[in-house]
């Protein structure tokens, strides 16, 4: 119970994050949006309606549709986000503290894209969805098999590029700056605490090596047999998965031990199993 309530939370914060992006950087400095917001902008000049209540009205159209032919188990999960977004956009929108960043809109919209990309990362950690056109996918998935990201690619490409027909440069620059900075945030908040590093130690004291890794450095090897590709000669390459903290420690002592070592390291979103996401 401690646990749903604490995601419940999460995706409120996550939510508010979002809906603040939008209504302090985005709408007001008139940059591309996509999505449901983004929709809401384009239709906004025509239905005379102020964007928070076209959202809303799109959000409540969608989760109907997805009640229908999803199921309840998925529209419950988009519920929040459904109401919640509308709501603060337009209490948001309300606020002018912001204003002064108009006459700099790069800054605005690298603080818009991290605000969106941390909002919608942490709504994804804590199982939830921000709705709109996700539900669509999901529909048109069950449906007719379609995938979720393509529907998704589409709607919010076809949604951009109108905007862009009519809508100045600049603003179709910097809101792609937005959307850039969102990609990053999401995943380095979905990866959070989860990144670890990779790395392949190709020497002849593998043995020794070895021993250090296991009773050092607390860490788990995997040895690998391969083949020595000038030599034709069989040898074994270790694997093992590190925290970034020990890195500089592990590659102190590979050279100490093999200063001839080769070494290669790779950068890893995600790590599970026994001793990572699993107790030992």
């Amino acid at each position: 119970m401690k646990n749903k309530l604490l995601s419940y939370l999460v995706i409120i914060l996550g939510g508010s994050m979002t809906a603040a992006a939008f209504a302090f950087f985005v709408l007001p400095q008139g940059l591309v949006a996509g999505g449901v917001t983004g929709l809401s902008v384009i239709l906004a000049p025509f239905l005379k309606l102020p964007v928070s209540w076209i959202v809303l009205c799109i959000n409540i159209l969608l989760f109907l549709l997805g009640w229908i032919f999803a199921g309840k188990e998925f529209v419950f999960k988009t519920l929040i986000m459904t109401f919640l977004f509308p709501f603060l956009l337009e209490v948001f929108g309300k606020i002018t503290y912001f204003q002064a960043l108009e006459s700099d809109p790069l800054l605005s919209s690298l603080i818009a894209g991290c605000l969106l990309g941390i909002g919608s990362g942490l709504i994804l950690r804590a199982n939830g969805s921000s709705g709109g056109f996700d539900i669509l996918g999901v529909v048109l998935n069950k449906k007719f098999g379609v995938a979720i990201s393509v529907v998704m690619y589409v709607c919010d490409c076809t949604v951009i590029l109108y905007q862009a027909l009519y809508k100045p440069l600049t603003s179709v620059v910097y809101g792609i700056v937005v959307i850039l900075c969102c990609s990053i945030m999401v995943n380095k908040i979905i990866t959070h605490g989860e990144s670890k590093v990779q790395l392949l130690v190709f020497s002849k004291n593998q043995e020794d090596i070895r021993l250090q890794l296991l009773n050092s450095f607390d860490t788990g090897v995997t040895l690998l047999n391969a083949e020595n590709g000038y030599q034709r000669t069989d040898t074994k390459i270790i694997l093992t998965i590190l925290p970034y903290s020990k890195v500089n420690a592990v590659k102190k002592m590979i050279y100490t031990v093999d200063p001839y070592a080769f070494t290669v390291i790779n950068g890893v979103n995600y790590v599970g199993g026994r001793g990572y996401s699993i107790g030992r």
